[in-house]
Parts: C-alpha cells; structure tokens; sequence
C-alpha cells in the first residue's frame, strides 16, 4: 500500500506540473515519512510563502490552547473581551450574543468582511461597530474579520501574538521556521485572517503534528481539534468547488474523504485521516479562472482508490415534514410573509412581496419547472436538505434572464431565518439579503 500511495502522490505532482497552473511546491507525508518535496522557480525550499486563509486554521489551533489553558470558553461572548469598543447606546443585540463559537464557524452577524467595508477604519473595531445584517449563529457567511478579531483575542488574553503562542505550546518535534511571521494590519494588528509567511515544510511539520493530534492525542486541546476539523455547519450554498461544499469546522474546512486548511490562491494543507496521509500545496491561481478547481480535482482524482466519502442522507435520517407561515420582521426588501409546505418528496415555498406573492415550487429528486410571479421567467429547482434543521433551495432562472437566485431556510422553533442572494444581471433585486420571522401557523 505504501508504494501504491507514494506513486499515486508522485502522479499528483507529475499532473499539476502538466495542468500549466503556476504551482510553486508540493510535498506530500505518509505516516511520518516524507513522500516528496517538489518547489518550481522562482520559489525554492527556502522561500517564506504568503499562506493567505490558511492563517484561520491556525488562530483556530491558537483559540484550543487558549481553551486548554482556561484562557477562554468556546461559548464566551466576544464583546465581554473588548469592552473598549462598546458605544455610548451599548452594542447591538445580535453582536452581543455572538460567541467565541460563532465566529470560528463562520456564523457571525456579518454578511462580510467588516473592515472592508470603511477601510481607513481600525480593522478589529471594525468588528464591534459595523451595524450586524443578521442574528449570529444562523448560516455560514465566510468573515475573515471574525478571525482577524480572533488573533487579537489571543493577543488579548496572552500577551503574545499568534505564532509566538503557538509555538510556546508546539512540542519540539515541529520544525517550524524562525522565520516565519504573520504580516501586521494597518493599525498593527496580525492578520488572523491572511497574513502567515511561512515556508511549505512549515505547514508539513505543522499537518503530521495535526493529524497525529487527531488521530491519537489526549487531552483538552486534542478534543478540541478533533471537534475543530470536524463538520458544525453547511456550506453547500457558499462554495464554487466541490471542496468547498462539504461543510465547516472551526476555522478547518471539511473536504472529500478529509478536512482542511485552505487559503486563496492555491494554498492548502489536505488531510485524508483514513490514509493518513498529509498534502502541501502553494500556489499562485489568482489569475486562472477554475484554477482551484482543476488543481483540486487533480489530487482526488489522483487518490481517489485511497479515500474514504461518507456523505449523510439527511432526508432519509429526518425527513422533513411542514406546513408553515412565518410573519417577517420589516425589512427593505418590502417582504411581509413567508410560507412553506414541504414533505419527504418537495413542497413549495411563497414569499409575499409589497405588490406580489412569489411561488417557488421544489422537488428533492428531480428539477420542478415553474414560472416566478412578476418576471415570468421560466424557474428550475431542485432543494436540497444540508442539514437537518436547513433547506436549500437553488433557483436556476432558464429564460431571457439566465442566472440564479440562492435561498438558504433555517427553521429554529418558532423562528425562521432567511438568506437569499441573486446572480442575474438586471432584475430579482428583491432576492437579497436577510429576513427574520416568527411562526404565525
């Protein structure tokens, strides 16, 4: 098995040399030993390399430690660790209820990057004073300010930034540059979110110590990272590549037959637990469209023989079965009601509008054709279930205005929160957004 994996990884690396994608390495550990190391000009072994979002994974590794050293609760509110930015009126509803636990999902009260929004603005009080769009702890929205804001906890609660942390709490048997930084924001803070230079042999080191952890370490901060790779939340709807679609953890992204870390750009530390074997890829895929894609699809096609794929069939565990309305709160979009009638089969969804009632029929097997109400576009849909309290409903639009509309439900109780976003060029603007509602029956 071994020599099977090892020559399977070395095709992976034959491939992505011939996929003319400007690959800069890729190194490759089975069980502790090195299967290969590869760079391309102009990077050599030597040559810090900007990790972009891969830096999330490791905030997340940080806030374990902070959870093993009592530092924190996972369920702690962010805003009692930065009291400094509360405003005269107090902070906002939703932001206060925010946990430590949210922001590692991606579930915060921002549909965005916050300090993207006014960037001459301190980038981690940009987190506590942008007005929120929605309850946190709702749906996966990807915030790399609510990582950026997690770097600065550590800060906060150790005095240290987040690499001298971690490696006051590594053991010795990770090799991890001197070198190594993660780049300051405008004001001074890290950037939790994007800003690690490290070296590729870095985050090999770094991906067998991980996968060791999970696979037999003890203690606090080995549940923790157990639980951390692990899947917490859908992202059917927000990913462009399948491995984007397979849910989240806590700063790790869940991927065919494993999890991962991930960065723009083609940087990405592939863990498959099953044959625990650890991948490294950097890479500079800006500027190729699908380039991501193709790069991915080359590795799991590549070792697919060797993975293991454990999709759940969430309708076949807890179909669902409603018949419901929900009252929504006044929101700018002119929606006043949504009902939906849905069983093991499909169902419909209506949303009543200030001059219009949209009828969005579905079906779980198979594509319902329909007509939307106002545009008179032809409507294709077919819903999906990424979890069990969630419906997923993508609208493909088949006539004059070809595009999309994406409607995320998430039913609690007796609440209902909305997501819709729209791909089409002119119209549907009314399909954006959040909405909150309450059962009426």
């Amino acid at each position: 098995m071994q020599n099977k994996q090892s020559a399977a990884v070395h095709s992976v690396w034959d491939r992505l040399k011939a996929s003319g994608l400007p690959i800069h390495s890729f190194l490759a550990d089975h069980n502790g030993t090195l299967l290969i190391e590869e760079y391309q000009e102009p990077y050599s072994s030597r040559d810090p390399h900007r990790m972009f979002s891969v830096t999330k994974s490791f905030c997340s590794l940080a806030v374990g430690y902070l959870l093993e050293d009592g530092l924190i609760s996972l369920d702690d509110r962010i805003t009692d660790y930065f009291m400094e930015y509360c405003p005269s009126g107090g902070f906002h509803p939703w932001l206060r209820e925010m946990t430590i636990r949210h922001m590692l999902m991606m579930e915060t009260c921002h549909s965005s990057t916050t300090y993207k929004v006014n960037k001459d603005g301190d980038w981690v009080a940009s987190f506590f004073l942008t007005p929120p769009t929605h309850r946190s702890g709702q749906i996966f929205l990807y915030d790399t300010s609510s990582s950026h804001t997690l770097a600065a906890l550590v800060k906060k609660r150790t005095g240290k930034g987040v690499l001298d942390y971690l490696r006051e709490k590594w053991p010795a048997t990770i090799t991890f540059s001197d070198e190594a930084y993660i780049i300051s924001d405008p004001f001074g803070a890290e950037m939790g979110g994007s800003g690690l230079m490290a070296r590729p042999m870095d985050l090999l080191s770094l991906g067998r110590f991980c996968m060791d952890t999970v696979n037999t370490g003890t203690g606090v901060f080995a549940d923790y990272l157990r639980d951390a790779v692990s899947f917490h939340t859908p992202t059917l709807h927000a990913g462009t590549v399948p491995e984007e679609q397979q849910g989240y953890g806590y700063q790790f992204w869940r991927i065919r037959g494993g999890f991962a870390m991930y960065g723009m750009g083609g940087q990405y530390v592939l863990f498959y637990p099953d044959s625990d074997l650890v991948l490294v890829v950097t890479a500079d895929t800006q500027y190729h469209g699908g380039g991501n894609r193709i790069l991915l699809d080359i590795i799991y096609d590549s070792l697919t023989e060797f993975l293991i794929i454990k999709t759940p069939d969430i309708e076949k565990e807890a179909p669902l079965v409603l018949n419901a309305s929900f009252q929504l709160a006044e929101n700018s979009k002119g929606f006043s009601n949504i009902s939906l009638i849905c069983d093991k089969s499909g169902g419909h969804l209506c949303l009543q509008a200030t001059d219009t009632l949209f009828h969005i029929p579905f079906s779980f097997d198979s594509l319902s054709v329909s007509v939307i109400d106002k545009y008179r576009q032809r409507i294709a849909v077919q819903a999906v279930r990424p979890a069990p309290y969630m419906l997923y409903l993508p609208v493909q639009i088949v006539d004059e205005c070809v595009g999309s509309i994406h409607i995320i439900l998430r039913l609690d109780n007796d609440k209902i929160t909305v997501w819709m976003h729209k791909i089409e060029e002119t119209y549907f603007n009314e399909f954006e957004g959040f909405f909150e509602g309450m059962l009426t029956c």
